[in-house]
Protein backbone atom coordinates (compact mmCIF):
# COMPACT_ATOMS: atom_id res chain seq x y z
CA UNK A 1 0.00 0.00 0.00
CA UNK A 2 2.46 2.52 1.09
CA UNK A 3 4.58 1.92 -2.55
CA UNK A 4 1.07 2.54 -4.45
CA UNK A 5 0.76 5.91 -2.48
CA UNK A 6 4.60 6.53 -2.95
CA UNK A 7 3.95 6.17 -6.74
CA UNK A 8 0.60 8.08 -6.71
CA UNK A 9 2.62 11.29 -5.37
CA UNK A 10 5.56 10.81 -7.92
CA UNK A 11 3.12 11.24 -10.52
CA UNK A 12 0.94 14.08 -8.98
CA UNK A 13 4.57 15.69 -8.52
CA UNK A 14 5.31 15.32 -11.77
CA UNK A 15 2.09 16.45 -13.21
CA UNK A 16 2.53 19.71 -10.88
CA UNK A 17 5.56 20.38 -11.66
CA UNK A 18 4.96 19.97 -15.51
CA UNK A 19 1.69 22.05 -15.19
CA UNK A 20 3.73 24.73 -13.52
CA UNK A 21 6.44 25.73 -16.29
CA UNK A 22 3.26 25.55 -18.84
CA UNK A 23 -0.19 26.39 -17.75
CA UNK A 24 -3.02 24.75 -19.72
CA UNK A 25 -5.14 28.09 -21.18
CA UNK A 26 -7.35 26.01 -22.89
CA UNK A 27 -7.82 22.52 -25.38
CA UNK A 28 -6.45 22.60 -28.33
CA UNK A 29 -8.19 20.69 -31.48
CA UNK A 30 -6.77 18.57 -33.92
CA UNK A 31 -8.71 20.76 -36.31
CA UNK A 32 -6.77 24.13 -35.82
CA UNK A 33 -4.91 23.24 -38.73
CA UNK A 34 -5.36 21.87 -42.41
CA UNK A 35 -4.41 18.97 -42.65
CA UNK A 36 -6.14 17.91 -39.62
CA UNK A 37 -4.02 17.31 -37.07
CA UNK A 38 -3.81 13.46 -35.70
CA UNK A 39 -3.40 14.82 -32.08
CA UNK A 40 -2.59 17.93 -30.30
CA UNK A 41 -1.44 19.32 -27.15
CA UNK A 42 -2.23 22.82 -25.57
CA UNK A 43 -2.87 25.31 -25.76
CA UNK A 44 -0.36 26.30 -23.17
CA UNK A 45 0.01 29.79 -21.47
CA UNK A 46 2.46 31.95 -23.51
CA UNK A 47 4.91 31.66 -26.15
CA UNK A 48 6.85 29.05 -25.45
CA UNK A 49 8.66 29.03 -28.66
CA UNK A 50 11.71 30.71 -27.70
CA UNK A 51 15.48 29.20 -26.97
CA UNK A 52 15.18 29.94 -22.97
CA UNK A 53 15.54 26.57 -21.21
CA UNK A 54 11.72 26.77 -19.20
CA UNK A 55 10.13 27.44 -22.41
CA UNK A 56 12.92 24.24 -24.43
CA UNK A 57 11.34 22.36 -21.27
CA UNK A 58 7.79 22.77 -22.22
CA UNK A 59 8.84 22.00 -25.83
CA UNK A 60 10.45 18.79 -25.10
CA UNK A 61 7.23 17.96 -22.95
CA UNK A 62 4.64 18.73 -25.27
CA UNK A 63 6.40 17.21 -28.10
CA UNK A 64 6.80 13.74 -26.19
CA UNK A 65 3.40 13.77 -25.05
CA UNK A 66 2.82 13.59 -28.84
CA UNK A 67 5.03 10.31 -29.20
CA UNK A 68 8.24 12.53 -30.24
CA UNK A 69 11.68 12.58 -28.94
CA UNK A 70 12.77 16.17 -29.38
CA UNK A 71 16.69 16.38 -29.49
CA UNK A 72 16.29 20.75 -29.31
CA UNK A 73 17.35 20.87 -33.00
CA UNK A 74 14.20 22.63 -35.52
CA UNK A 75 13.91 22.62 -39.05
CA UNK A 76 11.80 25.92 -39.48
CA UNK A 77 11.10 28.56 -37.61
CA UNK A 78 8.44 31.57 -38.86
CA UNK A 79 7.86 34.84 -37.48
CA UNK A 80 6.20 37.88 -37.40
CA UNK A 81 2.90 36.13 -38.67
CA UNK A 82 0.60 38.97 -38.18
CA UNK A 83 -2.34 36.63 -37.70
CA UNK A 84 -1.80 35.29 -41.02
CA UNK A 85 -4.12 31.75 -41.97
CA UNK A 86 -1.45 29.97 -43.86
CA UNK A 87 2.00 29.09 -42.57
CA UNK A 88 4.98 28.22 -45.19
CA UNK A 89 8.09 27.11 -43.43
CA UNK A 90 10.18 27.02 -46.74
CA UNK A 91 10.61 23.45 -46.72
CA UNK A 92 8.29 20.51 -48.26
CA UNK A 93 6.87 18.89 -45.35
CA UNK A 94 6.34 15.09 -46.10
CA UNK A 95 4.56 12.40 -43.83
CA UNK A 96 4.52 12.71 -40.15
CA UNK A 97 5.02 16.08 -38.97
CA UNK A 98 5.02 18.20 -35.79
CA UNK A 99 4.84 21.68 -35.39
CA UNK A 100 4.23 24.35 -33.08
CA UNK A 101 1.76 27.46 -33.29
CA UNK A 102 1.86 30.03 -31.20
CA UNK A 103 -1.54 32.53 -31.11
CA UNK A 104 -1.40 35.80 -29.46
CA UNK A 105 -4.12 37.60 -28.06
CA UNK A 106 -5.84 38.25 -31.52
CA UNK A 107 -9.58 37.58 -31.81
CA UNK A 108 -11.28 34.53 -32.67
CA UNK A 109 -7.96 32.69 -31.06
CA UNK A 110 -7.54 30.78 -27.56
CA UNK A 111 -5.82 33.90 -26.16
CA UNK A 112 -1.79 34.25 -25.51
CA UNK A 113 -0.90 30.37 -25.88
CA UNK A 114 0.98 27.43 -27.75
CA UNK A 115 -0.24 24.89 -29.14
CA UNK A 116 1.84 21.20 -30.78
CA UNK A 117 0.44 19.03 -33.32
CA UNK A 118 1.70 16.05 -34.96
CA UNK A 119 -0.09 15.75 -38.78
CA UNK A 120 0.16 13.60 -41.49
CA UNK A 121 0.99 16.03 -44.31
CA UNK A 122 0.80 13.37 -46.87
CA UNK A 123 3.93 13.37 -50.01
CA UNK A 124 4.48 16.76 -50.47
CA UNK A 125 2.51 19.45 -48.51
CA UNK A 126 3.83 22.92 -49.43
CA UNK A 127 1.75 25.01 -46.90
CA UNK A 128 -0.70 24.69 -43.54
CA UNK A 129 -3.80 26.16 -43.05
CA UNK A 130 -4.61 27.62 -39.16
CA UNK A 131 -8.40 28.11 -38.40
CA UNK A 132 -7.76 31.09 -35.69
CA UNK A 133 -8.34 33.97 -37.92
CA UNK A 134 -6.60 37.43 -36.39
CA UNK A 135 -3.92 35.54 -33.90
CA UNK A 136 -1.45 33.89 -35.35
CA UNK A 137 2.01 35.08 -34.16
CA UNK A 138 4.88 32.43 -35.29
CA UNK A 139 5.02 28.61 -35.87
CA UNK A 140 7.97 25.90 -35.39
CA UNK A 141 8.79 23.37 -37.60
CA UNK A 142 10.53 20.27 -35.42
CA UNK A 143 10.44 17.38 -38.30
CA UNK A 144 8.81 16.02 -41.14
CA UNK A 145 8.96 12.97 -42.60
CA UNK A 146 9.55 11.13 -39.04
CA UNK A 147 9.62 7.62 -38.80
CA UNK A 148 9.59 7.27 -43.26
CA UNK A 149 9.56 3.39 -43.66
CA UNK A 150 12.66 1.90 -44.59
CA UNK A 151 11.45 -1.59 -45.76
CA UNK A 152 13.65 -4.23 -43.16
CA UNK A 153 16.07 -6.78 -44.56
CA UNK A 154 13.34 -9.42 -44.71
CA UNK A 155 11.14 -7.38 -46.56
CA UNK A 156 13.95 -6.53 -49.22
CA UNK A 157 14.53 -10.50 -49.46
CA UNK A 158 10.15 -10.95 -49.75
CA UNK A 159 10.18 -8.82 -52.32
CA UNK A 160 13.31 -10.25 -54.10
CA UNK A 161 12.04 -13.50 -54.18
CA UNK A 162 8.68 -12.24 -55.24
CA UNK A 163 9.81 -10.85 -58.31
CA UNK A 164 12.29 -13.72 -59.33
CA UNK A 165 8.95 -15.61 -59.00
CA UNK A 166 7.04 -13.80 -61.22
CA UNK A 167 10.15 -13.53 -63.69
CA UNK A 168 9.95 -17.34 -63.90
CA UNK A 169 6.47 -17.53 -64.14
CA UNK A 170 6.36 -15.13 -67.13
CA UNK A 171 9.68 -17.48 -68.98
CA UNK A 172 8.23 -20.85 -68.25
CA UNK A 173 4.50 -19.08 -69.99
CA UNK A 174 6.66 -17.97 -72.53
CA UNK A 175 8.84 -21.31 -73.01
CA UNK A 176 4.35 -22.87 -73.30
CA UNK A 177 3.93 -20.53 -76.13
CA UNK A 178 6.93 -21.40 -78.13
CA UNK A 179 6.54 -25.23 -77.90
CA UNK A 180 2.54 -24.89 -78.65
CA UNK A 181 3.46 -22.25 -81.88
CA UNK A 182 6.33 -25.12 -82.86
CA UNK A 183 3.51 -28.14 -82.31
CA UNK A 184 1.16 -26.22 -84.37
Amino acid sequence: MKKLAYIAALIIGTTAATNASAALLATCSVNDIAPTAQACVGFQNGNLLSNNQSDVDAQTAALKQLGFDWSGTTVAKVTGLNSATTVNFGTALKGVTYIAVHYGNGTGGPGNGTAFYRLDAGSNLSSITLSYKSASSNAVLYATNVGAAVPEPATWAMMVLGFGLAGYAMRRSARREMTALRAS
